[in-house]
C-alpha cells in the first residue's frame, strides 16, 4: 500500500443559528426581572448566615446552604471588578444579535452587592482608558420598551 498525502480543505459556512427557548425563571429571578422591568431597580438577596448579597438573587446561599429570604435594594452604580476587550464577534445571548469587535465587556459590582453583573461597557475599547476600580452606572431600556429579561440592561456607562 502506497502512502498518499491528503490535503485538508477547511470550509467556512457563516450562519446564524436561531434556537428559541423558554424557561421558568422561578420565584426569585422573576421578582428580580419584574423589578428591573417595571421600576428600573436592582434587587438581590442577603444570606442570613454570611451576610453576602447575591445578584441575581438566590434562594439558597452557595457558601452556607442557608435559605435567603431578605431582599436588598441595590443602586444602579458600581465598581468595575474585571473586564476584557473582545476582538472576536460575540452573539448577545439576550438578543441573538452579534456585537462586532472590538468592544469592552466587564464585571460590575453594584454598590452593596458581593457578586458582579457581567455586561457590555459603553466605553472605548482601549486598555489605556479602562481600569479595574472605575465607576459605572447601568443604563436600562426606556421603560415602555422593557421586556422583563436581562436585555433590559443595555450597558454600563462610565461615571
Amino acid at each position: 500500500m502506497s502512502q498518499e498525502t491528503y490535503e485538508q480543505e477547511l470550509i467556512n459556512l457563516p450562519m446564524v443559528v436561531d434556537v428559541p427557548y423558554r424557561f421558568a425563571a422561578g420565584k426569585y429571578m422573576s421578582r428580580f426581572l419584574l423589578e428591573l422591568r417595571d421600576n428600573g431597580r436592582f434587587f438581590g438577596t442577603r444570606c442570613p448566615s454570611c451576610k453576602r448579597v447575591m445578584i441575581p438573587p438566590r434562594v439558597v446561599c452557595a457558601r452556607c446552604h442557608v435559605k435567603s429570604t431578605e431582599w436588598v435594594e441595590l443602586g444602579n452604580e458600581g465598581t468595575l471588578a474585571a473586564f476584557t476587550i473582545m476582538y472576536i464577534p460575540l452573539t448577545d445571548p439576550t438578543t441573538g444579535k452579534p456585537h462586532n469587535p472590538p468592544f469592552a465587556y466587564g464585571s460590575v459590582k453594584l454598590d452593596g452587592c458581593d457578586a458582579p453583573v457581567d455586561h457590555f461597557l459603553n466605553i472605548e475599547p482601549d486598555m489605556n482608558k479602562i481600569r479595574v476600580g472605575m465607576r459605572f452606572r447601568a443604563v436600562l431600556r426606556p421603560r415602555e420598551e422593557r421586556r422583563g429579561d436581562l436585555s433590559d440592561i443595555l450597558y454600563f456607562d462610565p461615571i
